[in-house]
């Protein structure tokens, strides 16, 4: 049998001393991982400090906008209750001006139904008066129309009259004698039959018969209808366009548009006729070295009756006016020199 080895005093020694280091060791241990822990703890704290300073911060903020918005609400309610007053005022006022503009349009109806009626009655007046008006103007163009004819009649009526009672006076008058009155005598009737057609074209409107035709042939023609004096130059330029139109009423127009112009040269000049196409249109100009119009008959020109020459039914521009209105054109007139222009479409 062995018997245990009696322990010294320095073993127990080292031993109590190794175990204490290592119970040391250990509470060092969770020491560290006690501060550890708590400087977790205290770093959460910091943030949810800095979390709830900010929190309050916001909060504060919030209230502060709160209360201003509250304020600004007041500040508005007051306004509106402010407001409300002024229009229940006035409404009040208004309500008042209503039952004085109902009183007041009462009575604008009444003077519009009052006006109405004297209106109708003007209405009938002026419609009555524009009646007698027109029928006097048409009564005073009449009588102006006949006395004109009667004074443009009479002188070749006695032109008639006189070379009758020569030729009945002289019953074995020569041939040569005979015919020298024979020729008055046709004169003074071509120049009745004259005027008497002037009068009808412008009272009647006859249907235009239109065919293409070259405008250049109406203004020779036209040419060819005239007596020209001497002394009087007519030069027509060569350009040419064909136009649907009436060439007999054409014809009557350019006729007496150059015979104007003669007689605007007093029977020594030149007249200018100029043809344009202008694409569309033809315009032809009648130019006259004449001393010109004067400038209060220019507005007049073309009026009916209206005339500066002693014989004449003052009919002529007139009638060129209408027929020139019927194929759609136009025609106008400037000075300086005289020249009439007419515009005509090609298909009218």
């Amino acid at each position: 049998m062995q018997v245990p080895k009696e322990e010294t005093p320095n073993e127990n020694l080292a031993e109590l001393t190794a175990k204490a280091y290592y119970e040391l060791g250990i509470a060092k241990s969770e020491m560290e991982e006690k501060e550890s822990l708590i400087k977790e703890l205290a770093q959460q704290s910091s943030e949810l400090f800095n979390k709830e300073k900010k929190m309050s911060t916001d909060v504060k903020e919030k209230i502060l906008f709160l209360q201003e918005l509250a304020s600004s609400l007041s500040k508005k309610n007051e306004e509106l209750e402010r407001k409300n007053k002024e229009l229940e005022k006035q409404k009040e006022q208004n309500a008042k001006l209503t039952i004085d503009l109902r009183k007041n349009l009462e009575k604008v109806l009444v003077k519009e139904k009052e006006i109405e009626i004297h209106r109708d009655q003007l209405a009938r007046q002026v419609d009555e008066k524009s009646g007698e008006l027109e029928k006097s103007e048409r009564l005073a163009v009449i009588g102006e129309l006949a006395s004109r004819m009667a004074h443009d009649l009479r002188n070749p009526l006695s032109t008639i009259k006189n070379v009758v009672e020569i030729i009945e006076s002289k019953p074995r008058m020569k041939i040569e004698e005979k015919l020298q009155y024979y020729g008055k005598l046709r004169r003074a009737i071509e120049r009745m039959s004259h005027q008497v057609d002037d009068v009808l074209d412008f009272v009647r409107t006859t249907e235009l018969t239109l065919e293409p035709t070259s405008i250049l042939n109406i203004i020779r023609m036209s040419k060819d209808n005239i007596i020209i004096p001497n002394d009087v130059t007519i030069n027509i330029e060569q350009n040419d366009a064909r136009i649907y139109c009436d060439k007999r009423k054409l014809e009557a127009v350019f006729t007496n548009l150059i015979m104007n112009a003669i007689q605007a040269t007093d029977t020594v000049g030149t007249v200018n006729v100029r043809i344009m196409d202008n694409g569309a249109d033809v315009m032809v100009a009648v130019e006259d070295s004449g001393k010109g119009i004067p400038n209060d008959v220019l507005p007049k020109i073309f009026d009916p009756l209206f005339t500066t020459k002693q014989t004449g039914t003052g009919l002529g521009l007139s009638i060129c006016k209408n027929i020139i209105e019927q194929h759609n054109g136009s025609i106008s007139v400037k000075n300086h020199p005289t020249t009439f222009v007419v515009r005509l479409p090609k298909n009218s």
